[in-house]
């Protein structure tokens, strides 16, 4: 059910959005890249190109900051580019982080973005050099296509897992073939950034042959973006209810994986004023066996594919589809697709989630330490040389790396004899592993990009959100274990949602403070105040700390202490703005 753009009308007749049009032209993703990208007698690209750019891993921005002077001098906007990987599971080696490390400073900002999808970001990187960063990031197995776009992006999964003892499944492997599964068919990418190479694993070369069909996407690939990860109840460390779909490990008593369950319909994007639009926690559809789990997400997939809508593109996730049509309904379409229905969904057992901060030896033996990085941001600052740090370590001691969903790094594979060198140089430059020379708030923050350069934020956060916990810390709240999680606008890069704290930004310098999502990622918060600006943040959570302080059970978490007393679901808040309150599940 592989459709043209002039045959997506929905069942009232409503014509497809401008994007799929543009997707149906486009030849594969090449649209007018070639020649756009080639002209650099503009530092832009056109709004119909950027639609295409971003399946090759890349959005156009500009620097807001610089944006009113500019246009008082008649400038144009200080455009450049953000560039992101995929890196399935955030796993990379030495040699790829040294690479990514050298093109932050030789093309972009001077600095690495870890996402909450265990990726890079590059930014600030000039037009003239784009095909220069993409083509060195492939000729060293990184790969951008499908960073970004209506199309599967990165495979989350616990960066950590198949080093730990009582490990028995490697979780790695099967992010890396989900992600090589679902990648684009069409060789538009490598034509354009390669020059018609593609480079192996093994560092031969290869020519590709030109073609622009797509197996499994079809000639419009997905309604919107598709986000997929697999997922462990005792470490949730992915949020996998956030996910579109996600595999559920089912682990028995000896620790081995006997099946997953198949979730679906999460997600946490929404739109100010848009009340069809709202975040939802996945639903468990059904078990599946280990080997079936690529035909189950296939299935699942081609599934959005052909019923996710095309006509509204705030409507367009899955989630949108079993809200809409029914969890039953999905049980039963999907079992259609495979022959049979999926077994009944499986118990799980209890939920827990870690941040892998901190040393843990594996179970050959050699150790790995989780590294803090606020807000994912790898960079160096007058006092606090990360960047320069984790090269050093990097170049000095040739550990794995691992990125985490909460945008932290894990450097793996440390040998015995290795360690006190490592432990020497974290301490040098005084980098945190969360053993006590970080606050327990600052440890579980999180905040997205937000303003200079994303386009959507509305408000700021990665600039913001340090101030805010270190006038809680200063208050005496450092000690308290709780998600506190910032975004600039409702698509919620940074999962608010799911927070015990979600701050969403409404507009420059006035955010909607949401409570009550739960420590483990298995419940979403509820509206608790809105339009709360900027100089009452800290105030208004402060108050909400001392109650829970005052009132909790004991040992009970923020989160569950919200969701009880501040907004219990019967009395939840709906914005005195215009926007519905979120949905839990």
């Amino acid at each position: 059910m592989q459709e043209t753009a002039e045959q997506l009308s929905d069942d009232n007749g409503r014509e497809p959005s401008k994007n799929e049009a543009l997707k149906a032209a486009s030849d594969g993703l090449a649209g007018t890249l070639f020649e756009e990208i080639a002209d650099l007698s503009s530092e832009r690209i056109s709004e119909d190109a950027l639609q295409i750019l971003k399946f090759h891993g890349s959005y156009q921005q500009d620097d807001r900051d610089l944006r009113r002077e500019r246009r008082k001098q008649g400038l144009d906007r200080a455009w450049s580019f953000m560039v992101r990987t995929k890196h399935a599971g955030g796993r990379l080696t030495a040699e790829q982080y040294l690479v990514a490390d050298e093109l932050a400073t030789k093309y972009g900002n001077n600095s690495l973005r870890i996402t909450t999808r265990q990726d890079f970001q590059f930014h600030g990187v000039g037009k003239a050099n784009l095909k220069n960063l993409i083509h060195e990031l492939n000729e060293r197995w990184m790969t951008t296509y499908g960073g970004c776009g209506d199309i599967t992006r990165n495979t989350l999964t616990c960066p950590v897992a198949d080093l730990l003892p009582d490990s028995h499944f490697d979780y790695q492997a099967l992010a890396q073939d989900i992600n090589d599964r679902f990648l684009a068919d069409s060789t538009s990418y490598y034509e354009l950034w390669l020059d018609g190479e593609k480079i192996l694993a093994d560092g031969s070369r290869v020519t590709v042959e030109p073609q622009r069909q797509e197996s499994l996407y079809g000639p419009t690939y997905m309604p919107r973006k598709h986000k997929m990860g697999i997922g462990l109840p005792h470490d949730n460390c992915i949020d996998l209810f956030t996910q579109d779909i996600a595999l559920e490990a089912i682990i028995d008593d000896q620790k081995q994986v006997t099946g997953f369950n198949l979730v679906a319909g999460g997600g946490l994007g929404s739109t100010h004023g848009k009340a069809e639009t709202f975040p939802r926690m996945g639903d468990r559809i059904g078990f599946l066996p280990p080997d079936r789990a690529m035909a189950v997400l296939e299935a699942a997939t081609a599934l959005y594919r052909d019923y996710g809508d095309r006509t509204n593109r705030r409507h367009a996730r899955l989630k949108y589809v079993l809200e809409d049509r029914g969890v039953e309904w999905f049980r039963d379409e999907l079992g259609t697709r495979l022959g049979a229905r999926l077994a009944p969904p499986v118990d799980a057992g209890e939920y827990g989630v870690s941040d892998h901060l901190g040393w843990e030896r594996q179970k050959d033996g050699r150790w790995l330490v989780g590294v803090w990085v606020e807000n994912g941001r790898v960079k160096d600052v007058s006092g606090y040389e990360l960047k320069a740090a984790l090269r050093r370590i990097v170049e000095e001691v040739a550990p794995e790396l691992r990125l985490t969903a909460h945008h932290n790094i894990v450097l793996a594979n440390i040998d015995e004899s290795a360690k006190p060198k490592v432990e020497s140089l974290l301490a040098e430059y005084g980098l945190s592993t969360g053993n006590g020379t970080l606050s327990a708030l600052r440890r579980y923050a999180m905040a997205c990009p937000a303003l200079p350069t994303c386009g959507l934020a509305v408000a700021e956060s990665e600039r913001y959100l340090p101030d805010v916990i270190t006038e809680l810390e200063s208050r005496g709240y450092g000690q308290d274990r709780v998600w506190i999680r910032m975004s600039g606008c409702p698509n919620a890069c940074s999962r608010p949602p799911t927070a015990e704290i979600g701050l969403v930004g409404r507009s420059l310098g006035l955010y909607n403070v949401y409570v009550g999502g739960s420590f483990e990622g298995t419940r979403l918060a509820r509206l608790y105040r809105p339009d709360v600006r900027s100089a009452d943040l800290v105030d208004v959570l402060a108050d909400a700390l001392d109650q829970w302080r005052a009132g909790r059970i004991r040992g009970e978490a923020f989160g569950d202490w919200a969701a009880r007393v501040l907004v219990p679901e019967e009395a939840a808040i709906p914005s005195s703005a215009d926007e519905a309150a979120p949905v839990s599940v």
